[in-house]
């Protein structure tokens, strides 16, 4: 589940780690009738497709009564616009910036624009109604005393007295060339982030920054010399609840898995005292004070978010582990596994190296990390673990694991440039263009059937094609939680294997008993809710390509 680097004789190359932790047609064939390929033979897929390219297309229709929907479409979550088109469902996704918004008049769905919220903010709505976002959408809260504009947030009376600020960090982006990071740094907004007071270790309050970094917090009548306010790598799933944060392992040096973090742990935070942000209400986290955890947060910040918002329910507790100096056996790797450090119980890990390469710059590294993540807590991860390549096809489960993570990165990202630094040599791929720097790409063959081994970017790339094809990814994500995705056994029928890896060949394979989820078992569960088989054709090419069957799929 994640990147480890190793310099080869003959060129560079990467080496992945993972760590292991009744059916029927949807199409022509399941209705009584002959199948639309019954001349075909088996192994014919290009007369396959010709046969049933013209067959009704029964399984791509919407499974949502249309006639349930209002007439102006509603908001499926706060990013999705669902609405009817001569009887058919469409959905589309609203930009990062903007939100779902549903007329009061009746006028149906839209997405406007400038209208998401950071979660946890607060605010006075035009009716003088005190609102905190919760899960990507303004909600109403209860309040007797009336709502009070102070600072950046709505108030629930009058809060006292209060300090309104900014918080900013200084962060590295990749060259123009993504050859290196940038030698010079650039300062952007800290969102998302805790933003907590305290007079003397007591605490006052807790607010959190908003989209361009704003915070207000209560303070006491009276500021003394030690009293702070700090800022922390932290964010809460519900009110009151840290559920996702960076944290400093309080371990040095190498470490092999799985280890217990230090005693030391801690949330990445930095403190100010309260009467130097009165003077000068700025919180700059340099460089130097560990800004690099402040850039790994807002990807961890922008995965739990955006699948809360996919899914309308928070996914695992997660910890991400930043130590400056402490690398770990795995590189930078994911597990589902549970630890009680650093304050609370977590539900799953990231670890991410802290060495001289400074990949915790790289936001498209991170998020493919919590690819694994957004898989364990919403779907189910093959767990089939060994060493492989980048450019050589791995087994069909760990290549849909780790081709999911990073699709996921590039589509959180808005991006479909993948780049990371490892073994002081940055890399990137493009999933867009099947353009890699380092190494060949390993395009799948329509002869080895749909449980060839098969390149992870390969994968990636098809996915980015399907989520690309339409104006939403929304029923990507349903794909991944559907029962078919999560029942054993899968209906592909696919075994998880163990390997070794031996100068970059597979040795000591061996084929298991234990079912696991495939590219293939996702595409049925694509189908089976209605993708159009012309798109997914289109991704997946399987004339000359990966020969997924859009014609047949299996169904449960």
């Amino acid at each position: 589940m994640g990147f480890k680097s190793a310099v080869r004789a003959g060129g560079w190359t990467l080496v992945f780690w993972a760590l292991g932790v009744g059916l029927l047609a949807c199409g022509g064939a399941g209705s009584g009738d002959l199948p639309c390929d019954a001349a075909c033979e088996a192994s014919d897929e290009a007369c396959r497709m010709a046969a049933c390219s013209g067959a009704p297309e029964e399984s791509v229709r919407a499974q949502v009564d249309c006639s349930a929907l209002p007439a102006g479409g509603r908001c499926l979550g706060p990013r999705v616009v669902e609405r009817c088109h001569d009887g058919q469902l469409s959905r589309e996704d609203c930009a990062a910036s903007d939100a779902c918004v549903e007329s009061e008049s009746g006028g149906g769905a839209r997405c406007e624009a400038g209208a998401a919220c950071v979660e946890s903010t607060s605010r006075c709505s035009a009716t003088g109604a005190l609102e905190r976002c919760s899960a990507g959408r303004w909600l109403e809260e209860p309040c007797e005393a009336g709502c009070v504009a102070e600072g950046s947030r709505g108030w629930c009376g009058e809060p006292g007295r209060t300090l309104s600020g900014f918080a900013r960090y200084e962060r590295r982006l990749p060259d123009a060339a993504f050859h290196d990071w940038t030698s010079e740094t650039e300062w952007v907004p800290a969102r998302g982030f805790l933003v907590a007071s305290f007079q003397g270790g007591s605490l006052i309050d807790l607010g959190v920054t908003d989209g361009v970094g704003r915070f207000t917090v209560r303070l006491p009548k009276e500021v003394g010399p030690e009293d702070l306010v700090v800022v922390y790598a932290a964010g809460q799933g519900k009110k009151g609840t840290v559920d996702y944060a960076v944290a400093d392992p309080g371990l040095s040096g190498a470490q092999t898995l799985p280890v217990t973090p230090g005693a030391s742990a801690r949330l990445w935070s930095w403190a100010r005292p309260t009467r130097a942000l009165l003077e000068s209400p700025v919180v700059a986290i340099g460089e130097s004070e560990g800004s690099g955890a402040a850039a790994v947060f807002e990807a961890v910040s922008a995965a739990w978010n955006s699948t809360r918002e996919r899914y309308g329910r928070t996914g695992l507790p997660v910890v991400a582990w930043l130590g400056f100096g402490t690398t770990w056996s795995c590189g930078a790797c994911f597990a589902p596994w549970q630890v009680t450090a650093a304050g609370r119980r977590w539900g799953a890990q990231l670890w991410l190296p802290g060495d001289a390469d400074a990949a915790w710059w790289s936001e498209a590294m991170v998020l493919h990390e919590l690819g694994h993540w957004a898989m364990a807590s919403h779907g189910t991860s093959p767990s089939e673990g060994g060493p492989h390549y980048v450019g050589v096809p791995t087994f069909p489960g760990q290549a849909w694991s780790e081709g999911w993570a990073t699709w996921f990165s590039s589509d959180t990202r808005g991006n479909p440039r993948y780049y990371d630094r490892q073994g002081g040599t940055m890399f990137w791929l493009d999933l867009e263009t099947r353009s890699p720097e380092l190494a060949s790409w390993s395009r799948p063959r329509p002869e080895d059937g749909l449980l060839q081994p098969i390149e992870e970017n390969e994968v990636a790339a098809m996915l980015y094609r399907l989520g690309t094809g339409t104006p939403s990814r929304q029923a990507m994500y349903e794909a991944l939680a559907a029962p078919s995705m999560n029942l054993a056994p899968w209906a592909r029928g696919y075994r998880k294997h163990t390997w070794r890896m031996v100068e970059g060949k597979q040795v000591d394979v061996v084929e298991t008993a234990d079912s696991a989820p495939c590219l293939a078992d996702f595409l049925d569960s694509l189908m089976c809710k209605g993708y159009p088989r012309a798109l997914m054709d289109a991704a997946t090419e399987p004339t000359v390509a990966y020969p997924y069957p859009s014609h047949a799929p299996l169904c449960r």
